[in-house]
């Protein structure tokens, strides 16, 4: 699911490409997308990284200064339409179990799919069948509603539906061949069930069958899959997704020296190669709302002993590969809280977690510096839900 924030592809069922808010779920007024992939929440030493040198082909020197001061950027020149955190007022969203601290979001046509993260089970750590209720929240809403139960869930091409993936009670993650179901956002099913690939399920609907996500937990680099259940002519498979939309994938295969990203349009089988800055990777990707760019997480090694690393937001023309940094967003990389587009706008959203402050930031394509606004800590979150 392109929506929230994650750290490249730690794993989990139906929640792998969604974002996690670990506090309570509230609704905050900000910009128009729910961003992302998983990043983990900022801790107590972050440092802003900074390029003594960069040529054309990466960094040459990269130093992280001790006393970390946030990114720079005018505060008054947020693009219109966006609408930033300013009053710090939280709305809880109706119709969520108030004891559950941990919902994962994920941006659909109209509105978020939400759902409950997975209970821990000590006895079995890859076992499936915790089937966990489904909601959808209105763009317009201020409560949910509930649309079933299942062990994961995914965006389907046409607008009003979804795809539910269940797994026998008990089953291993690893051999267990789950069951998927595309139904209404009322519950109602729609056409046949699918019988999906042992140890899958689907990660999202695209024009060219379903991309499915390596079920199991923990694997640093998985395998998905474009399946067709009517054409098996059509399946391939991707190494290290990092994104994904309905008609393109992008992803980062192993690399030594010298590393790439890769984006198929599955409209026309158009790929597109995007070469990486000397000694670095592409760690995550959301692609924009029109599918023409791709925002990366490009992640530096610093050479330090402790294997520390930094990042810098770049975009990427997914027509070209021409890559262009974000300006002003070096920094280490576990401060990046995460990144997106508005689902209706031109402009890369991020959130950054220092020691001092935490910032929200806004980029247009082309413009030579950031929009930056400070948020104070009620507003700040474990993951942006913007909206």
């Amino acid at each position: 699911m392109p929506d929230i924030l994650s750290q490249g592809r730690d794993r989990e069922p139906g929640q792998r490409r969604w974002g996690r808010l670990t506090v309570v779920a509230v609704l905050i007024a900000a910009a128009a997308v729910v961003v992302g992939l998983r990043l983990p929440w900022p801790g107590h030493a972050h440092h802003r990284a900074a390029a003594s040198s960069r040529s054309a082909s990466g960094p040459a020197v990269i130093s992280l200064p001790r006393v970390p001061d946030g990114v720079a950027g005018p505060t008054r020149r947020w693009p219109p339409g966006l609408r930033v955190p300013a009053t710090g007022r939280e709305q809880p969203i109706g119709g969520l179990p108030r004891e559950r601290v941990d919902y994962s979001f994920a941006r659909t046509a109209g509105g978020w799919v939400i759902q409950p993260g997975s209970p821990s089970d000590p006895s079995c750590a890859d076992c499936a069948g915790h089937l966990l209720p489904v909601y959808f929240l209105n763009d317009q809403a201020s409560s949910v509603t509930v649309v079933g139960l299942a062990d994961g869930v995914a965006p389907a091409v046409q607008p009003g539906r979804l795809w539910l993936t269940s797994f026998p009670p008990g089953a291993s993650l690893d051999t267990a061949a789950g069951t998927a179901q595309e139904v209404s956002l009322s519950g109602t099913r729609v056409g046949p069930s699918l019988r999906l690939p042992p140890g899958y399920l689907v990660d999202q609907a695209t024009t060219r069958g379903l991309l499915l996500g390596a079920a199991p937990v923990g694997r640093a680099m998985t395998t998905d899959r474009l399946w067709n259940p009517a054409d098996h002519r059509a399946d391939r498979t991707f190494d290290n997704v990092i994104a994904t939309g309905p008609d393109e994938v992008a992803w980062a295969p192993p690399c030594t020296s010298v590393c790439r990203a890769r984006v198929l349009n599955l409209a026309t089988g158009r790929g597109t190669v995007i070469t990486m800055p000397r000694g670095s990777t592409a760690a995550s990707g959301s692609f924009s709302p029109d599918g023409r760019l791709l925002a990366l997480q490009v992640s530096y090694s610093t050479g330090s002993a402790g294997g520390s690393l930094a990042m810098q937001l770049e975009v990427a023309s997914v027509a070209s590969g021409r890559l262009t940094a974000v300006p002003g967003t070096w920094a280490s990389s576990d401060a990046l809280v995460g990144f997106g587009w508005p689902a209706s706008g031109d402009s890369l959203v991020a959130e950054l977690g220092f020691t001092t402050k935490v910032q929200l930031t806004a980029w247009r394509p082309g413009a030579a510096r950031l929009a930056v606004v400070a948020l104070n800590p009620r507003e700040a979150a474990t993951a942006i839900v913007v909206g």
